[in-house]
C-alpha cells in the first residue's frame, strides 16, 4: 500500500513540477523582459534631457505607488518574499489564498522588480510554485496532510526553477519546509523538483546561472583565512537580519498615506539612481555577474554594497511583492570580494582566483541569514557549477552560521514569520 501511495504521490509530483517550472519560466521571462525595457526607456530618457527624464521618474513612481497599494488592498500575504507566509501556511497560521496571491504576486512582481525595487525573484518563485500546487492539491490530494506535502513541492520546484538548482530545491523542501527525512516526502520533492529543472532547462538553457570560470583552486592552507571570512560574514548577515526587521517593522506601523508616500518617493528615486548606475536596480544580476567576473574593484564593492544594502532594505519594507534570496547573494558576493581585497594586502601570495571569495561570499551571507547551510551550500555549487569549492564552501557556511546562532538570532524567515503573527489583518488558516 506504501509503494502505491509513493507512485501516485510521484505522479502527482510530476504534475505539480511541470505547473510550477512552467511558471516560474514565464515570471522569469517577464522579469527578464521588464528589465531589458527599464534599461532601454531610461537610455532614451536620459538622451532626450531633463523633460522626459523627470516624465520616467514620475512613471516609476507611479508604478510602485500602484504595485504596493494593490498589494496590501488584495494580498497583503502576497507582498515580501512570500516565504514566511508560507511557513504559516503549513504549520497551520495562515490561509493561502492562492488565485489572489497568483495574480499579485506575478503581476506586482514584474511591475515593481521591473521598475527597479532591490528586490529578487526566487522567493517569488517559490509563494507562486506554492500557490499553483495549493490549486491542484485542493483537487488532488485526498487529504490536508497530502496537500501540504504537494504544496511543499511545488515550493521547491518553484526554487528548482529558478536557480536551475534541483538539489537545491529538494533539500529546501527538507531543510526549511518539512523538516522531514520521510521517503515520501523526499521522493515526491524529488519527482517535482527535477520535472521542474527540467522545465527550465528546456526552455532557458542548461547552463549555471553565474557563469563563473575558475582554474586555480584554494589549498588546504588557505582554509584559516575561509574560517575568518564565515565568521566576517556571520556578522554581516546578522546585521542584515535586523536591518531588515527593523525598517520593516517601522513601516508597517505607518498610515497607508505614508506607506504611498514611501513607495512613490522610492520609485522616484530609483529613476534617478537608474540614469547614474542602473545596474544596482531590480534583480542585480548583472552586477553580480561582473562581481563573479572580478570587474569590480575594491571601492567599487564597498560603494555597491552600501547602495544595494540601503535600496534592499527599503524596497522590501514597502510591502512590494519581491525576494530577499537574491539580494543576500549579489550582498554576499561583494561582501567576500571585500574580504578577498582586503586579505591580498595581508596575503598577496594567494595563488587561486579572486572569484572564489565572492563565490565564498554568497554561500556565507545565504548561510548566516536564512540559517539552511546546506542549502546554501548545494545552491551555490549548482548556480556557479564550482564543485571543486564544495569544502571551502562547507567551511564558510557553517562559521557564518555559528554567528547569529551564538547571538540566539532568528533565522530571518522565520523571525519574518514570528512578525507577521503579530499583524492584524493576514487571513487566518483556513482549509
Amino acid at each position: 500500500m506504501n509503494e502505491l501511495k509513493r507512485r501516485i504521490l510521484s505522479l502527482k509530483g510530476f504534475w505539480i513540477g511541470l505547473t510550477a517550472g512552467l511558471l516560474a519560466v514565464a515570471f522569469r521571462l517577464c522579469l527578464e523582459g521588464a528589465e531589458d525595457i527599464r534599461g532601454e526607456i531610461l537610455l532614451k530618457a536620459a538622451a532626450q534631457g531633463w523633460g522626459a527624464a523627470i516624465g520616467m521618474m514620475a512613471l516609476f513612481g507611479g508604478i510602485v505607488v500602484c504595485v504596493v497599494w494593490i498589494t496590501v488592498r488584495f494580498a497583503p500575504e502576497a507582498g515580501g518574499s512570500g516565504i514566511p507566509h508560507l511557513k504559516g501556511y503549513l504549520v497551520g497560521l495562515h490561509a493561502l489564498r492562492a488565485w489572489r496571491i497568483l495574480l499579485v504576486k506575478f503581476l506586482g512582481g514584474v511591475a515593481g522588480i521591473g521598475s527597479g525595487l532591490a528586490l529578487g525573484r526566487e522567493g517569488p518563485t517559490v509563494q507562486l510554485g506554492a500557490a499553483i500546487a495549493k490549486i491542484w492539491g485542493d483537487r488532488l490530494a485526498p487529504n490536508r496532510v497530502e496537500r501540504k506535502l504537494l504544496i511543499s513541492a511545488g515550493a521547491g520546484a518553484g526554487l528548482a526553477a529558478a536557480f536551475n538548482a534541483p538539489l537545491a530545491g529538494v533539500f529546501f523542501i527538507l531543510e526549511e519546509l518539512q523538516h522531514s527525512l520521510n521517503q515520501t516526502v523526499l521522493v515526491t520533492a524529488f519527482v517535482a523538483s527535477v520535472t521542474s529543472d527540467i522545465v527550465c532547462r528546456l526552455i532557458m538553457g542548461h547552463l549555471p546561472v553565474f557563469h563563473v570560470q575558475m582554474s586555480r583552486f584554494p589549498g588546504i592552507g588557505m582554509f584559516p583565512l575561509f574560517i575568518l571570512q564565515g565568521l566576517f560574514l556571520g556578522y554581516l548577515g546578522l546585521g542584515f537580519n535586523k536591518s531588515l526587521l527593523w525598517s520593516s517593522d517601522r513601516v508597517r506601523r505607518w498610515s497607508m498615506q505614508g506607506r504611498i508616500l514611501l513607495a512613490g518617493g522610492l520609485g522616484v528615486g530609483l529613476a534617478g539612481i537608474g540614469f547614474w548606475k542602473p545596474e544596482v536596480l531590480g534583480l542585480g544580476g548583472r552586477l553580480t555577474e561582473q562581481v563573479l567576473s572580478n570587474a569590480v574593484g575594491y571601492v567599487g564593492v564597498v560603494v555597491y554594497f552600501f547602495a544595494r544594502f540601503g535600496l534592499t532594505m527599503v524596497s522590501y519594507s514597502t510591502g512590494a511583492p519581491g525576494g530577499i534570496f537574491a539580494p543576500m547573494l549579489l550582498l554576499g558576493a561583494l561582501a567576500g570580494s571585500f574580504f578577498g581585497y582586503t586579505a591580498q594586502l595581508f596575503y598577496p601570495g594567494a595563488s587561486f582566483d579572486f572569484t572564489v571569495w565572492g563565490v565564498l561570499g554568497m554561500v556565507g551571507f545565504f548561510s548566516a541569514s536564512v540559517r539552511a547551510p546546506i542549502t546554501g551550500t548545494i545552491l551555490i555549487l549548482e548556480m556557479t557549477g564550482a564543485y571543486d569549492l564544495l569544502l571551502p564552501l562547507m567551511i564558510v557556511s557553517l562559521c557564518a552560521y555559528s554567528i547569529p546562532e551564538f547571538y540566539k538570532d532568528r533565522p530571518i524567515y522565520d523571525a519574518l514569520l514570528h512578525r507577521d503573527n503579530q499583524q492584524i489583518g493576514l487571513p487566518t488558516y483556513s482549509d
